[in-house]
């Protein structure tokens, strides 16, 4: 008998791991998602400039106020995306998304039309920041959902570490171009280009090629629906673990960081609130840099380990940023920070989806969804809160503190998450 060979042709049409952007769909998919996190993490820094800003004509308001708006932007998702990803199972996966597309575009066109007669209050800032987590909640679950539906299983983790590169390079971009446009030609044309951006974000999102479903799951209520993705989160001890952790960080570390160190760096560095903008770049750059490491790497081993010690490092920078003297410090530690980031973000939603069936993506996906924006805003309102009281400072280094212990207890005790793969 002799050994059957593989076909040269047929060997070098294997999946790449690094390869997903080869995939017509997907590439498509990822700039449609570059287009929509390039304007939400420029939404996110230019309202919080907004709102604390003294000398271009903001609101010249307090830190509670700027996470105020910011927890009005994350609010829909604790009521809206556990339905839009029961959604992203049943219905058109291509319609929803160009609807987020198209929905986030609206506030953004009336946030520049106010603030151009002069009548952006307060008020409205939350008004529309809602309008926006509205659409921004009905596109998330879809977005994830639909990586493992377009790339072979093998591409999987090359495909998210090209997401991630992709949400890294509007971390980078998105708070660093909108401050360049913002010091240029004020808040008006900021908010229109950020307009303008998610209007050409359509035509990619328009040309994403969705395979049907080999089924579609039968139509039920919606608890019952959020209760199965639920259950099996809860019986596997391994997302159990996960799922807390990325719960944890939600409430701690990320808002710290995405929030309080705009007000930080205003109240206790003495230098503008737009100046962020520069830590934030750096942040992005070290994301970027590690999601290409696990791009290159693809299906890497003991990704358990390698996502507990990311979130143990960042928990450590994120402290250090609280006792920071200097802005120079900041910078040094944001990189690091980010360096850390790019491992946490790719191998949490890399394990996650990895261990979930296609039939219930769309669902636990809407969990992880609230959790990481839904839960979000409420630790920036809690923290925002507490920084009125203590400082800004005491506050997110009580927070990462927290966090450190909490990731450090786990890593010691929870050691059937070292081998996940």
């Amino acid at each position: 008998m002799t050994e059957t060979s593989i076909p040269e042709n047929e060997a070098s049409n294997a999946p790449d791991p690094s390869n997903a952007m080869s995939v017509p769909a997907f590439r498509n998919l990822w700039l449609n998602t570059l287009t929509f996190f390039l304007v939400m993490n420029a939404h996110r820094f230019v309202v919080g400039w907004y709102v604390l800003d003294d000398e271009m004509g903001g609101l010249d308001g307090t830190e509670f106020q700027q996470s105020l708006a910011i927890f009005a932007t994350g609010l829909p998702s604790l009521f809206l995306v556990l339905q839009a990803g029961a959604w992203s199972d049943r219905l058109d996966r291509r319609m929803l998304l160009v609807l987020s597309q198209v929905g986030s575009c609206i506030p953004l066109a009336i946030m520049a039309t106010l603030t151009g007669v002069g009548s952006l209050a307060f008020g409205f800032v939350v008004a529309l920041s809602l309008l926006t987590g509205v659409f921004t909640a009905l596109g998330q679950p879809v977005r994830s959902a639909l990586l493992p539906a377009l790339v072979d299983k093998e591409q999987l983790m090359g495909a998210i570490a090209w997401n991630a590169l992709a949400i890294t390079a509007s971390l980078i971009l998105g708070p660093a171009v909108a401050q360049i446009i913002g010091t240029i030609a004020g808040f008006t044309v900021t908010f229109a280009v950020m307009a303008a951006v998610l209007a050409i974000g359509i035509i990619p999102a328009l040309a994403v090629d969705v395979p049907p479903r080999e089924s579609t799951p039968a139509r039920r209520a919606l608890l019952a629906e959020i209760r199965e993705a639920a259950s099996h989160v809860v019986r596997d001890p391994s997302l159990r673990v996960l799922f807390a952790l990325l719960t944890m960080s939600s409430l701690t570390v990320n808002p710290s960081v995405m929030v309080l160190l705009q007000a930080f760096i205003k109240d206790d560095l003495g230098r503008s609130a737009g100046d962020a903008g520069i830590p934030m770049m750096l942040m992005g750059v070290g994301i970027a840099i590690s999601s290409v490491i696990v791009m290159r790497k693809g299906n890497m081993a003991r990704k358990g380990a390698l996502f507990q010690r990311a979130l143990m490092t960042g928990s450590t920078m994120t402290f250090l940023m609280g006792r920071s003297t200097d802005y120079w410090q900041l910078l040094v530690l944001t990189l690091v920070m980010g360096l850390a980031s790019g491992f946490y973000i790719n191998m949490n939603q890399g394990l996650i989806q990895g261990n979930t069936p296609p039939e219930l993506m769309g669902r636990v996906m809407g969990l992880f969804m609230l959790i990481q924006s839904g839960i979000f805003p409420f630790g920036a309102l809690l923290l925002g809160a507490i920084a009125s009281q203590v400082g800004v400072g005491n506050t997110i280094s009580g927070a990462a503190g927290l966090s450190l212990i909490i990731v450090t207890l786990t890593y010691t005790t929870q050691r059937h998450i070292h081998d996940l793969a």
